[in-house]
Formats: C-alpha cells, sequence, structure tokens
C-alpha cells in the first residue's frame, strides 16, 4: 500500500545536516509517510553515512549535481504518496507538523489543495516568526484558515509578504502533476514561481503555527554548487524576469488586478537591466531595456529614466547611483 505522504529532501555535501532533517520527519506523530533523500551529487560520503543510519528506512536516490529543483523533481517523480511535503536538509519540523497540516487540509478539502504552516528561524537575530514578520501585507486569522490572497503575496516582489516556505508546503500529488513541477532553469525565486503555478490550479490553506525551522546561515554557506550563482545580480535579474514572464502566460487564471503586478514586476525587473547596462557602459542596452520598463509599466520614474537613457546615459547613471544612495542600499531593481 502507498503511504499517505511523500517526504522529499535534496541534499548537497550536508551528511551530517540532513540528519537532523530525516530524523524530524521520521519523528512525526502521523506515521504514514514515506522520506526520499536525493543526493544531488555530494562529495562528502553522504551517501554511505545515510544507508549505514537508516537504511531501508528511507528512499535514497543520487544525481549529478543540478541544483535544488532538480533533485525536487527526481524526487517528485519517484514519490507514491497521495500528498507532497518538501523539506531542505538543513531545516527541520516539529513532530506534530503533519498531523496539523492534514488536520486542515481534511477541514478545507476539496478547496485547498496546498497547505503551509508559520516558521521560525534560526542561526539568525530575527525572533519573529514568518506570519508576523508579513502581518503587514496579510493576517493569519485562527489556528487553521484558507489565504485568498496567496496570488498577490507571491508576485509582490521581495519582502516578508510572501508568507509561504517551501519547507512548510504539503500539497496534494494531482496538484503538482498539474503544475509540472519546479522550473530547473531557475536558480533564484525558484520556490515563489513554483507556488504561484500552484496557486492558479487550487487554494491554500494554513496553519498559523511555526511548525518549522528555517536555517539562516549565511547565503554563502547555504547556496552551494550549482546554486551558488543565485546571488550574482544578473542571475538574479534573468530569473526574476523568466519567472514574471511565466506569470504573465496565466491568463484567465489569475485576475486582472493580479496581471497588473505582474506587469509591474516586469517593469521593475527590466528597469534593474536598465541600471545594470548603465553600469556596465552598455548605453544601447540600458535604452532598450528602458523602453521595455515602460511598455510594461508606465510609471513616472520608468519613464524618466528612459528619457534619460537616451539624452544623456552618464545623467541617467548618476541619478540612479544617487536614488540608491538616498535609499541607503543598493536597490538593483529600481
Amino acid at each position: 500500500m502507498n503511504p499517505k505522504v511523500s517526504v522529499i529532501i535534496p541534499t548537497y555535501n550536508r551528511a551530517t545536516k540532513v540528519r537532523n532533517a530525516i530524523d524530524s520527519a521520521l519523528g512525526q506523530t502521523f506515521s504514514d509517510l514515506e522520506v526520499i533523500v536525493v543526493d544531488d551529487g555530494s562529495s562528502d560520503g553522504t551517501g554511505e553515512i545515510l544507508q549505514e543510519a537508516y537504511g531501508n528506512r528511507i528512499r535514497y536516490f543520487a544525481q549529478e549535481n543540478q541544483g535544488a529543483s532538480a533533485a525536487r523533481n527526481k524526487g517528485l517523480a519517484e514519490a507514491r504518496g497521495e500528498w507532497i511535503a518538501f523539506l531542505d536538509s538543513d531545516d527541520f519540523w516539529e513532530k506534530e507538523k503533519l498531523e496539523w497540516q492534514l488536520k486542515a487540509v481534511e477541514q478545507f478539502a476539496p478547496e485547498c489543495g496546498v497547505c503551509y504552516t508559520d516558521t521560525r528561524f534560526f542561526n539568525y537575530p530575527e525572533t519573529r516568526t514568518m506570519f508576523q514578520l508579513a502581518e503587514e501585507s496579510y493576517r493569519h486569522e485562527g489556528t487553521l484558515g484558507v489565504n485568498p490572497d496567496v496570488l498577490r503575496l507571491l508576485v509582490k516582489p521581495g519582502g516578508a509578504g510572501m508568507v509561504v516556505c517551501t519547507c512548510t508546503l504539503l500539497v496534494r500529488a494531482d496538484v503538482v502533476g498539474r503544475s509540472g513541477g519546479f522550473d530547473t532553469n531557475l536558480r533564484f525565486g525558484e520556490d515563489s514561481e513554483f507556488f504561484f503555478r500552484l496557486a492558479t490550479l487550487t487554494n491554500y490553506c494554513y496553519v498559523n503555527l511555526p511548525l518549522v525551522a528555517v536555517d539562516r546561515s549565511p547565503a554563502e554557506v547555504r547556496h552551494v554548487g550549482v546554486s551558488s550563482e543565485w546571488n550574482k545580480l544578473e542571475v538574479r535579474l534573468r530569473d526574476a524576469q523568466l519567472k514574471f514572464e511565466t506569470h504573465a502566460r496565466a491568463g484567465d487564471a489569475v485576475p486582472p488586478k493580479i496581471h497588473k503586478l505582474i506587469r509591474e514586476g516586469l517593469g521593475t525587473i527590466h528597469s534593474g537591466w536598465a541600471n545594470w547596462y548603465l553600469e556596465n557602459g552598455e548605453y544601447a542596452k540600458a535604452r532598450e531595456s528602458a523602453w521595455r520598463a515602460v511598455r510594461a509599466d508606465s510609471r513616472f520614474n520608468l519613464v524618466m529614466k528612459w528619457l534619460l537613457a537616451w539624452i544623456s546615459p552618464q545623467l541617467a547613471l548618476r541619478a540612479v547611483r544617487r536614488y540608491q544612495q538616498r535609499k541607503q542600499e543598493f536597490v538593483p531593481f529600481v
């Protein structure tokens, strides 16, 4: 008989850390599950260590290093459960996590094929949970509930408004199948792009309890292998553009107000490309990107950047730098 839940854990060179994640999955109060570990090209003996520690209590698969999305997709291909849960190898669950989520999806069936929970952080000074950080954008009421605003929260760029984390997700397997899984072309934002496609297929419910602990060590520690490129500005711009272009193809699956936010997001990204080209002295490409920004979203500041890029690229660059200095931080997409 197939398990009720398949837990997918991608890992890369975390032979010691991944055991905490596996233990938290095997230690759930809900026990009708399988744990699938996909080793994405580790060179630290992960396979031997896990085989000795767990034997046939887990299903272990190895592949060349292709990134977390490819590893999760491999797990999806091997999963046998009615529901799918994702857990990163440096994070862990509280023991009641799945029990609470299955209670929620039963209460809100068949409306909701996705459930997420609140998150707390470790190796990080922030003591508020994800839901608490997101309260200005969305307030989760009650212990269990349905979030009708997920699409907006996923489209708004950055910040704590994006309330869903991959390792909190529980999703019906047939919904994942219809979504097509994770986009392996993305190194940045692949999780929220996947969540968006799920949200065009089903509603999201939540458990208002911090049932997942997420590691927030420095990014260079967490993003390794082929995923280490995620923090290059040109990679982030490219992937953000791909993500919003995918959103734009959703058509009637999303309401007009969401399409407006998508256009604004594309405008911001093309504006970021204009900044990038201005910094690198590629003025023709800067003008082209500024024009694409205006075509996507004709906000005043984008129109002014386009005009300045034509009249005087050097003046446009100075204006961008002054804006960033006033913000006292580097804002590449503005």
